[in-house]
C-alpha cells in the first residue's frame, strides 16, 4: 500500500473505506492534537466491532493520515490536519448543529475560580473516568486549553468540559440530564476543593432527564 506522504500529489487516497472516512470526519471535527481513546471511538461509532476497527485504524497509519500519541490514543496526523480537515471536516464541535454551541444549549454551566489553576490537572483527573451511563471518548490540551468528551451509551448523547479562560471552565451538553449535570460539578467541585480553590458555579439547566 502506498503511503500517503509517498503520493505525488499528496492527495487523499481514493481507495479508502466507509468506516475509515467515517474515522477522518469524526477526528476532523475536533481540535488539533485531539486525543482519542480506541473504545472511545468505538463508542462514538455505534460499537462498530473491535477488529475491524483495529485494522481501519492500521490502514490509516500506514497512510499517514492519523498517528499514535503518546497517551496511546489516536489523532489526525498534525502535517496533515488541514488537507484532511477541509476534505473530511462536518462542521465543528462548537455549531449549534452538533449541539454544543458554547453560547447556546441546552445545559451549560461555567465553573468560575478566584485564581488560575492548570487545566491540567482537571484533564488528569477526569480522563478516562466513567460516570454512570457516560463514557470517555477523548481529549486534547493545548497551548493552555483543553476539551473533555464523554457519550452516553445507549442514546448518543454527550457532555464536554473545555477551558475557555485560565480561569473558567463550561461544561455543555445537548438531551443530557440535570442529573448527569450536578454529578459532574460535584465530582469538578471535589477536586477544586482538593486543590484548596474556591470556585463559583453558574448556569442553566433546560434539557429533560434521559
Amino acid at each position: 500500500m502506498n503511503s500517503f506522504t509517498d503520493q505525488d500529489d499528496q492527495s487523499i487516497p481514493e481507495y479508502l473505506s466507509q468506516l475509515e472516512e467515517t474515522v477522518l470526519e469524526e477526528l476532523s471535527v475536533r481540535e488539533r492534537n485531539y486525543s482519542f481513546r480506541f473504545n472511545g471511538l468505538r463508542r462514538l461509532l455505534n460499537d462498530v466491532h473491535q477488529q475491524k476497527l483495529a485494522r481501519a485504524l492500521e490502514r490509516l497509519q500506514e497512510d499517514n493520515l492519523i498517528e499514535r500519541y503518546p497517551d496511546g490514543g489516536y489523532g489526525l496526523d498534525s502535517k496533515y490536519y488541514d488537507r484532511i480537515k477541509e476534505k473530511f471536516g462536518k462542521q465543528s464541535l462548537n455549531n449549534g448543529n452538533f449541539g454544543f454551541d458554547l453560547n447556546i444549549h441546552q445545559n451549560y454551566t461555567a465553573i468560575s475560580t478566584g485564581t488560575d489553576f492548570p487545566v491540567q490537572i482537571i484533564i488528569n483527573k477526569l480522563t478516562g473516568k466513567y460516570f454512570g451511563q457516560y463514557r470517555f471518548i477523548g481529549h486534547y490540551f493545548s497551548n493552555g486549553k483543553g476539551r473533555l468528551e464523554w457519550i452516553h451509551a445507549e442514546n448518543q448523547s454527550k457532555i464536554l468540559i473545555t477551558q475557555i479562560s485560565p480561569r473558567k471552565i463550561e461544561i455543555s451538553a445537548s438531551n443530557v440530564s440535570k442529573l448527569a449535570i450536578e454529578r459532574f460539578l460535584r465530582i469538578i467541585q471535589q477536586i477544586l476543593y482538593e486543590l484548596q480553590i474556591i470556585a463559583q458555579f453558574s448556569g442553566e439547566h433546560q434539557s429533560q432527564a434521559n
